[in-house]
C-alpha cells in the first residue's frame, strides 16, 4: 500500500512537472504580448500626437501667410498710391503748384462757419522725394563738395599761415557745455507733462458725476482752466528760473528752452483738443477708453497722450496715421545728415562770423568797418540759415518721425518757391504753423475777433515774435529785439509789399530779404554777445539787461571823412 502511494505521489509530481514550463511560456508570451500592444498604443497616441501638432503648425503657418500676403498687398498698394502721389506733386512742383500746400487747414473757405481742421495723411518729406530724382540728387551732391571744398580750403590757408589747423569746433564744445544738466532738466519738464493727464482725468470723472448746468459743475471748470493757466506759468517760469540758475550754455539752452516751447504747446494742444469730448460726454461714461477721435466723446487712453508727447507734431489727435517698421537706416543717414549739419554750422561760426566781431567792445571800430562786416556777414547768415532748416526740419525731424512710426512727414513745404512773406512764414515751419493756425488763428477766428482775419494774423505774428525773442533773450542773456521787429514790423511790411507781385518778382525780393534778414540778425547778436564779454563794466540789473551794451561800450565811431572814387579813374 505504501508502494502504491508513493507511485500515485510521484506520478502526479511528474504531472506536475510537465505542466509548469508551458505555463510559465505562456505567461511570458502573455506579458510580450501586452508589453508589444502597450508600445503599439503608445506609438499610435505618439502618431496621433504628432498629427495634432503638425495640423496646428500648418493652421499657423497658413495664417501666417495669409497675415503677410495681406501685409504684401497692403504695402503694395499703399506704394503705388505714394507713387502715383507723388509723381503728382512733383509735376504739380515743376508747374509751380505745389499741391502739398493745399491741405484743408490753408483754405480761405469756411465750412459752417468753421474754419477747416488740419488733416493727417501718410506722405514723405518734401525733400525726401526730390531726392529721388537724379537731378535733384546731384545738386545735393554738388552743394556738399561746395561745402568740403569751403573747409579744406580753410584749412589749408590755416596750415600754410601758421602751420596748425582749425577744425572750427570750438562752438561744438563751449555751446553744448552742461549738456547733462540740460537732460535732467528735460525729464523733469516731461514728468510734469505726463503728470497733467491724470489730473485732467480727474476733472472730467468729477464734472461727469456733477448735474448737467449745475453751478457747481460750472465752478469745477473755471477752477480747472485758472489751474491749467497756473500750470502753464508755473512750468514756464520753473524752467526759466532752471536755466538762468544753471547758466546754460548757448547752444543746449536753445535746445532747452526749444524743447520747454515745445511742451507748453503739446500740453495745450491736449487740453484744448480733449476737452471738448468731456464737455459733451454722458453723464454715465466712466469708462474713457479711446476709439475714433471724430465719432466719440470719449477721452484718450495714456498710450495716446504719451504718444503724442513723442510723435513729431503739435497738433493733438486721437490716431494718426503710422508706418508698419522701424528703418533703422534710414534713421542712420539722417542722424550722419544731422551730425554734419551741426559741424558745418559751428564752423561757419568759428571761421566766418566769430573773425569779424570777436574784438568788438575792445576799441571802437569805424562806421566803414562795421557796414563791411555786415556785408561780410550775408553770405554766412544764408549758408547758416539754409543749414539749420535742412539739421532741424529735416533731418531731426524725420529722425523722430521713423523712430516713432509718424507716417505724415510734411514738416515744410517748398518754402524756397514762395514769392510772398506771408506764404514763406507758412510753408517754413508746418508744425509750428499747424499749431498757430489750429489753436490760435482759428480759435481767434471764430471765438474771439469774429471772422476778423486780420487782427487774427497779427496776433500769430505776434506771439510767434515774442516766442522766438524770448529763447534767444535768455539763451544769450540779454534783451536784443532784432527778431521781435522782423516778425512783427517787417514781416507784416513784407507781407503787404509782396502781396501784389508776380510770382518771379516777389520769389526774388524774398531771397533778397531773407539774406539781409539773416546777416543782419547774426551781426547784431554777435556784435552785442561779445561786446558784453570784452566791456569790463557790464552789469546784471534790469537795465543793463534790457539796454543793448554795443551801443555804448566803444561802439560804432562815425567817420566823417569818406570820399567816392568813380570807377573809372581807378588805376
Amino acid at each position: 500500500m505504501n508502494d502504491a502511494g508513493s507511485e500515485n505521489e510521484s506520478s502526479s509530481n511528474a504531472c506536475y512537472n510537465d505542466r509548469e514550463p508551458g505555463t510559465t511560456v505562456q505567461n511570458a508570451i502573455n506579458s510580450h504580448v501586452q508589453r508589444e500592444y502597450h508600445v503599439e498604443v503608445v506609438k499610435d497616441m505618439a502618431i496621433e500626437k504628432m498629427k495634432q501638432k503638425m495640423h496646428e503648425i500648418v493652421d499657423r503657418m497658413g495664417k501666417d501667410v495669409e497675415k503677410e500676403l495681406d501685409f504684401a498687398m497692403d504695402d503694395m498698394f499703399s506704394e503705388v498710391k505714394q507713387f502715383n502721389l507723388n509723381n503728382y506733386e512733383r509735376k504739380q512742383l515743376y508747374n509751380g503748384k505745389s499741391s502739398n500746400g493745399t491741405d484743408a487747414q490753408r483754405q480761405n473757405s469756411t465750412l459752417n462757419g468753421k474754419l477747416p481742421n488740419k488733416v493727417f495723411r501718410a506722405r514723405n518729406s518734401l525733400l525726401t522725394d526730390m531726392l529721388e530724382i537724379r537731378h535733384i540728387k546731384t545738386i545735393y551732391h554738388i552743394f556738399i563738395v561746395m561745402l568740403i571744398i569751403l573747409f579744406l580750403n580753410t584749412l589749408v590757408h590755416d596750415f600754410v599761415d601758421t602751420g596748425s589747423i582749425n577744425l572750427g569746433l570750438r562752438p561744438i564744445i563751449a555751446g553744448f557745455g552742461k549738456f547733462h544738466i540740460a537732460v535732467m532738466l528735460w525729464c523733469c519738464m516731461q514728468t510734469s507733462n505726463f503728470l497733467l493727464y491724470p489730473c485732467f482725468r480727474m476733472w472730467a470723472a468729477k464734472r461727469n458725476t456733477s448735474n448737467p448746468g449745475s453751478a457747481g459743475q460750472k465752478c469745477w471748470d473755471w477752477t480747472a482752466i485758472a489751474l491749467f493757466i497756473l500750470y502753464q506759468w508755473g512750468f514756464f517760469l520753473a524752467a526759466i528760473a532752471s536755466h538762468v540758475w544753471f547758466d546754460l550754455p548757448p547752444a543746449t539752452g536753445v535746445a532747452y528752452l526749444m524743447e520747454m516751447v515745445r511742451f507748453m504747446m503739446k500740453s495745450h494742444a491736449f487740453v484744448r483738443s480733449s476737452a471738448p469730448k468731456a464737455l459733451t460726454s454722458d453723464k454715465n461714461e466712466t469708462d474713457f477708453e479711446s476709439i475714433q477721435a471724430d465719432t466719440s466723446c470719449r477721452l484718450p487712453s495714456f498710450s495716446k497722450y504719451v504718444y503724442f508727447m513723442f510723435a513729431p507734431t503739435l497738433v493733438y489727435r486721437d490716431d494718426y496715421p503710422r508706418t508698419r517698421t522701424i528703418r533703422w537706416r534710414v534713421v542712420a543717414r539722417h542722424a550722419l545728415e544731422m551730425v554734419g549739419a551741426v559741424f558745418f554750422l559751428s564752423f561757419i561760426l568759428e571761421r566766418l562770423l566769430t573773425p569779424l566781431y570777436e574784438n568788438f567792445g575792445t576799441a571802437q571800430i569805424s562806421s566803414g568797418s562795421f557796414v563791411k562786416s555786415l556785408f561780410c556777414s550775408l553770405l554766412p547768415g544764408t549758408l547758416f540759415s539754409l543749414c539749420f532748416f535742412y539739421c532741424s526740419l529735416h533731418s531731426c525731424m524725420n529722425i523722430v518721425a521713423e523712430l516713432t512710426r509718424f507716417a505724415d512727414r510734411m514738416f515744410y513745404r517748398d518754402w524756397w518757391n514762395e514769392s510772398t512773406f506771408n506764404e514763406y512764414i507758412r510753408s517754413w515751419n508746418i508744425v509750428v504753423s499747424d499749431w498757430l493756425y489750429t489753436y490760435l488763428y482759428k480759435d481767434c477766428v471764430e471765438y474771439v475777433f469774429r471772422n476778423c482775419r486780420l487782427l487774427s494774423m497779427v496776433i500769430v505774428f505776434t506771439v510767434s515774435a515774442a516766442f522766438h525773442e524770448i529763447i534767444l533773450s535768455f539763451t544769450f542773456r540779454f534783451f536784443y529785439p532784432v527778431m521781435f521787429v522782423q516778425f512783427e514790423f517787417v514781416g507784416i511790411l513784407l507781407l503787404i509789399i509782396t502781396q501784389r507781385m508776380g510770382k518771379d518778382t516777389g520769389n526774388f525780393l524774398l531771397w533778397l530779404a531773407l539774406a539781409i534778414g539773416n546777416g543782419l540778425h547774426l551781426s547784431l547778436y554777435s556784435m552785442e554777445y561779445y561786446a558784453r564779454r570784452n566791456c569790463p563794466d557790464v552789469g546784471k540789473s534790469l537795465v543793463d539787461y534790457l539796454v543793448p551794451v554795443s551801443w555804448f561800450c566803444n561802439g560804432i565811431s562815425h567817420n566823417p571823412n569818406w570820399t567816392i572814387t568813380a570807377p573809372w579813374n581807378l588805376q
